[in-house]
């Protein structure tokens, strides 16, 4: 492949571009934009678009990187160090044998170390007893001010994160509704005030609307609030209808008309109790004039996005008065606690209460800073933080299909399932303008008729692949698996487990080693319908992991991360995963394999070695602490309160792969000058 070199130095050159701005100890770029005006910036997704890329290779790392981030609101700088590491330790002999194994290695040895080896260090962001309800204040305020830690600069990350935390709180955004509408509307819930401090930010109850009152007739209480996208006052013509006026006379009847009309309708609203009427579109100066008289404030050309926010959290369609529906009684009104103007620097804004019809309460943020510039940096920054936190309620699940296979019980020696035997996984990315769903074909099982499988085969040492690595019976426990042959329709294999642990049960189990006390088990049974996974333990914001320790993992567990899976920041998830996955890969029998798992355990280490920088020895202590307490069972040695979402991690390691295997499957690169034309099919070839 000719195009190998070029590729490992086009990720070197990207990875160059942004590694000065990663982690907290991280410095600013300054992008001058084409108007001339200048951006400090630590964001990587915006490093990587300002950036003038030519080879189209380099343009596809960069768009990769900035969709994974855009899916996930994290990780672009992390992306594009973890994929020049992976590309700069490949071979040029086993590039095509590398790309043909990623696959392989995904189901095989990846999704093993995260499942086996990773979750039992794993914490919970939900309080305890409600798993997947809502997300706990304590880790709500480790994960956004570690995550804007690494996007703002010294003294921001602490204010913001708490402004965050408050705004999360007081719209109900513990959940995944309010959260989904939050981050999808947030450009409109929150206003930029210049020349003033950070200190200055506020989180205000209701909205704010970026216009001034057309007219403003000021009222006490609860009033109605009506939504319009058309102008009131009727119009004379409408589109593809033709009005003749023959005479002055007739044309003066004619606009006296309109205005009655207009006059009816605002009484009509006034009489419905309407005394705010909130307009998409510019309304005529009779319209303004009718609502003075009859003390209805009006607000015009809000922009669509405003419209439909409005709409959105509370219920109500824009108001028609077409027709007879003048008559007709207003029922199309929102209800509306307060609205008033109100001052933001030279800017002047409308402030309007509403109650919310769902989850969600509406609340906006306030935020100020010295410049614009600064501003635009902590409103983009925490709109990624709100998308970051959504993908907390996210799992990676799989299922068990099968048939004619059985499991044995006990301590699962000897035991196994087919390779043939697939699950899918299917994870939803939310993409700000577009969302995409990657499925990955998951291998589960092995039978103990296709041990001398040679399609990528483990070497399997008469283990099964869905218990744990042990070599002898779990004393004190008892382990029932059953695959049952027409359970449903679709074949699903129906797993049943009943698990009990007891004391010192890690004291047998040297090779899976979990963090923390071990002490407290949780006994978990899998239903007919769905298997239970053995549930985090509740979080402990800097009790350290000896406290929030998962139990042991169980066999044939019923997803790969659990919602609200979170590590501690600082490098924790790259040197747990880089340890298992060479555990794992020793039991690979395929070289191509063994190969590519090196290189991406390797490759994980380069994103530690980059957040600690250049300060002597940081690492490598940092290294050899962890991995210690890995070998002999120990807690790790937590430093940092701070967390991060796995399932994010997770997601960036398998995007990272899906774009190696796109680059190391180009054959040729063709440069178009032109946009092709379409050919016909009478064309002849004289013609070209």
């Amino acid at each position: 492949m000719a195009a190998r070199p070029g590729l490992q130095q086009e990720a070197a050159a990207l990875a160059g571009a942004v590694r000065g701005a990663l982690g907290p100890r991280g410095g600013r770029a300054l992008l001058v934009r084409p108007d001339g005006r200048a951006l400090l910036t630590r964001d990587g997704r915006r490093l990587l678009e300002a950036l003038s890329l030519q080879p189209p290779t380099a343009r596809l790392m960069a768009a990769c990187a900035c969709r994974h981030q855009g899916a996930t609101g994290d990780g672009a700088k992390t992306f594009v160090l973890l994929l020049a590491a992976v590309l700069g330790a490949m071979r040029e002999d086993c590039v095509r044998r590398a790309a043909r194994a990623l696959p392989a290695f995904e189901r095989r040895v990846l999704e093993r170390a995260v499942a086996r080896g990773l979750r039992p260090h794993l914490r919970s962001a939900f309080p305890a007893g409600g798993l997947g309800a809502e997300l706990e204040a304590a880790a709500l305020e480790a994960l956004l001010e570690a995550y804007l830690r690494g996007r703002l600069g010294p003294g921001e990350p602490r204010r913001l994160a708490l402004l965050g935390c408050e705004l999360c709180a007081r719209c109900g955004a513990a959940r995944p509704p309010a959260l989904r509408l939050l981050g999808r509307r947030f450009p409109q819930l929150h206003a930029a005030a210049a020349g003033l401090p950070l200190a200055s930010s506020r989180v205000l109850p209701g909205i704010l609307l970026r216009r001034d009152f057309a007219a403003y007739c000021p009222a006490t209480g609860r009033l109605r609030a009506v939504l319009v996208t058309r102008c009131l006052r009727p119009a004379l013509t409408a589109p593809g209808v033709e009005c003749a006026v023959r005479s002055e006379r007739q044309h003066r009847a004619a606009l006296r008309w309109c205005g009655e009309r207009t006059e009816a309708v605002m009484e009509r609203l006034r009489s419905g109790g309407v005394r705010l009427l909130l307009s998409g579109v510019k309304q005529h100066e009779e319209v303004i004039y009718y609502a003075k008289l009859h003390g209805v404030s009006v607000v015009e050309c809000l922009s669509s996005e405003e419209v439909a926010l409005i709409s959105e959290i509370t219920g109500v369609l824009p108001y028609d008065p077409a027709g007879d529906s003048v008559q007709r009684e207003v029922t199309e009104a929102a209800v509306a606690t307060f609205c008033q103007p109100l001052l933001l620097g030279s800017q002047r804004y409308v402030h309007v209460g509403f109650s919310g019809t769902g989850t969600f309460q509406p609340h906006c943020l306030v935020l100020c800073a010295p410049v614009d510039a600064v501003n635009e940096q902590h409103a983009a920054a925490l709109h990624g933080a709100f998308t970051m936190l959504l993908q907390l309620f996210r799992a990676v699940d799989q299922e068990c299909g099968a048939e004619g296979e059985s499991q044995n019980s006990a301590s699962g020696v000897g035991s196994g399932c087919s390779p043939a035997t697939e699950m899918q996984l299917i994870t939803e990315s939310i993409v700000c303008d577009s969302s995409q769903v990657f499925e990955h074909q998951l291998g589960v099982c092995r039978s103990e008729t296709a041990t001398q499988s040679s399609d990528l085969a483990l070497q399997e040492s008469q283990q099964a692949d869905c218990t744990p690595e042990a070599s002898a019976p779990v004393p004190h426990s008892k382990e029932l698996n059953v695959c049952t042959n027409g359970a449903d329709s679709a074949g699903t294999c129906k797993l049943h487990a009943l698990c009990e642990h007891a004391d010192g049960m890690h004291e047998s189990h040297p090779r899976h080693l979990a963090v923390g006390s071990h002490r407290n088990y949780s006994t978990a049974v899998t239903s007919d319908s769905a298997s239970t996974a053995t549930p985090c333990g509740h979080l402990g914001v800097g009790k350290g992991l000896e406290k929030t320790g998962c139990g042991a993992a169980q066999s044939c567990s019923s997803s790969i991360l659990e919602a609200g899976s979170v590590l501690p920041v600082g490098g924790y998830f790259e040197i747990l995963l880089h340890y298992y996955i060479q555990l794992y890969a020793k039991q690979v029998q395929q070289s191509a394999i063994a190969v590519i798992s090196n290189v991406v355990a390797d490759a994980l280490l380069s994103i530690p070695k980059a957040l600690y920088g250049t300060e002597r020895n940081s690492f490598t202590k940092f290294y050899l602490e962890t991995t210690e307490a890995l070998r002999k069972n120990q807690p790790l040695p937590v430093n940092e309160e701070g967390l991060e979402s796995v399932y994010c991690k997770y997601q960036l390691v398998t995007s990272v792969l899906h774009c190696v295997a796109e680059l190391l499957n180009i054959d040729l690169i063709i440069g178009v000058k032109r946009p092709l034309q379409k050919i016909e099919d009478n064309d002849s070839d004289d013609d070209f």
